[in-house]
């Protein structure tokens, strides 16, 4: 649900009111459609059982409606939220980087087509992913206009350091001068080898991680702006991921694996607390714990 300017049809960031609730929808997205009948049953249960001394569920409760009614909700052309962006890339990297920490020949030896075709897809997916939340139109829903949009603004509230506020404004500028150059090799290796399948740009892993690790420091600070103390959201990790693995390695390579997924999330989420340009922790913390799932089927056996 994002209100547009007035005498404006098209949904997009250009056309888009420029309010808070606009931009807590393009960061955070809606719930899912499988998923609000039952949150508007849960706040109305809580309006109606007196729970709602600050007015707040009854407030949910008013959105959810809105929203469920909402023409481009849907239909499903509201954008997705940068943080549920965000949350694939670092789920999806985080779980094959995994894999290649235990074996690195695992993917590259193996004769199978499906393991090359996961191989490759990976690589373009968390590229493709990547690379959107720098893009520059203005009708883009990214994390580069929401930035530009909120940059002073932010700065003048002191959520981090002026300098390192003008750094970030120079990465998403793209000006070649002051682009640091893991961030340019990244992006010419998405829009040369992944989207025009031109040339080799020369880009290793570590340029897809410095470039990650950006990211994931301006959306720390962009959720501190707009999210200011609010608890850090725990993350979900489905244990499942690794069941289609199981022919081809032992159990405690497997456990290897996970523990080494959640050593890479453990390093993203210091990512989100180091200043850009001096290296300093500080207290920007946008994710919580993190919460391993695992799906549980039941089996009823019928006696004889």
């Amino acid at each position: 649900m994002i209100t547009l300017k007035q005498n404006c049809t098209a949904l997009n960031f250009k056309n888009m009111e420029k309010t808070k609730e606009n931009f807590t929808l393009l960061m955070y997205g809606t719930i899912e459609k499988e998923r609000i009948d039952q949150e508007i049953q849960n706040n109305q249960e809580m309006v109606d059982g007196g729970h709602n001394s600050t007015g707040h569920a009854q407030s949910q409760l008013d959105y959810l409606k809105r929203l469920k009614s909402d023409q481009s909700y849907q239909n499903g052309s509201l954008p997705r939220g940068i943080e549920k962006i965000i949350l694939q890339i670092m789920e999806s990297y985080t779980f094959w980087h995994s894999i290649n920490e235990i074996d690195s020949n695992f993917f590259l030896v193996q004769d199978n087509y499906i393991h090359n075709l996961i191989n490759a897809s990976l690589t373009f997916m968390v590229s493709c992913e990547l690379a959107k939340l720098f893009n520059n139109k203005p009708d883009d829903f990214s994390l580069n206009n929401i930035w530009q949009h909120d940059a002073e603004s932010i700065k003048n509230a002191n959520i981090a350091s002026a300098d390192e506020i003008d750094y970030i404004t120079d990465q998403f500028s793209r000006n070649e001068s002051t682009r640091d150059q893991a961030i340019k090799r990244f992006l010419d290796f998405r829009n040369k080898s992944v989207a025009h399948n031109t040339n080799n740009t020369g880009m290793q892993w570590s340029d897809f991680v410095s470039t990650m690790n950006f990211i994931i420091r301006v959306w720390g600070i962009i959720d501190e702006f707009y999210s200011p103390n609010c608890f850090p959201r725990s993350i979900q990790l489905s244990d499942q991921l690794y069941t289609p693995l199981q022919p081809h390695f032992t159990s405690l390579q497997i456990r290897e694996m996970k523990e080494a997924r959640l050593k890479l999330m453990q390093d993203i989420f210091v990512a989100a607390s180091t200043n850009l340009v001096t290296g300093d922790k500080d207290a920007i913390k946008p994710f919580g714990d993190l919460k391993v799932t695992v799906k549980i089927e039941s089996v009823t056996g019928v006696g004889g």
